[in-house]
């Protein structure tokens, strides 16, 4: 399948944030239903704890919201997320929606402050998942991470479509600079066509990155 071992790079940008149409009548008939409010409290708080003792360490922090991704957990994954980037992505109609895979398999590697604050962080990892013809495939991300008051959370992703050349940046706090880098990414995609298909590859990662600022 051509592109085939750029596709988790590019569901990010497609499901991962895929446009809000749902308008779930169950929900709203739960949020009326007497009883339901004290219920849901419960519900985040029990949330709220497990992303705030991940919070206070940003490898930590990258190895919940891989498993989130991985378990396709909407709701912790949107918790790992920087306040900007929740903000900005439900601006623009857009909801975290991780893929779920149950053949993924992830590993964190070091992290890196890029800021003299130490506010900045890059969190390296190789995600390895099959494709859709069989292969697995291994790509290294580098996490990009901002420590806000309430500790460490997901701002962006970095990585090499093409070995060498310059990195993908994904910056979730800026969703439609996503949007536009993941149609170029799809465009050159198709351009270069499938000329390595067919050998598992590793992706690898970049540490540049807009948002170290």
């Amino acid at each position: 399948m051509q592109g085939s071992k750029h596709a988790w790079l590019l569901l990010i940008a497609i499901v991962f944030f895929g446009c809000n149409q749902s308008n779930d009548p169950t929900s709203t008939a739960n949020n009326d239903s007497p009883g339901q409010p004290d219920e849901e409290t419960i519900v985040v708080e029990k949330i709220g704890d497990h992303v705030q003792q991940a919070a206070q360490n940003p490898k930590t922090v990258v190895e919940l919201f891989l498993t989130s991704l991985r378990e396709g957990d909407e709701t912790t994954t949107s918790r790992l997320l920087t306040n900007k980037a929740r903000t900005e992505t439900a601006k623009h109609d857009m909801v975290v929606h991780p893929p779920g895979s149950r053949t993924a398999q992830f590993v964190v590697g070091q992290t890196i402050y890029t800021t003299d604050t130490r506010d900045i962080a890059h969190v390296e990892s190789n995600w390895t998942d099959v494709d859709d013809a069989g292969r697995r495939q291994t790509y290294e991300i580098v996490w990009i991470l901002r420590k806000e008051p309430l500790g460490w959370a997901v701002a962006g992703m970095a990585t090499e479509l093409f070995s060498g050349e310059t990195p993908l940046v994904m910056n979730f706090e800026d969703p439609l600079d996503m949007l536009a880098q993941q149609q170029r990414a799809e465009l050159e995609l198709t351009r270069r066509g499938s000329a390595s298909a067919g050998s598992a590859q590793v992706m690898p990662a970049s540490h540049s990155s807009p948002l170290s600022r």
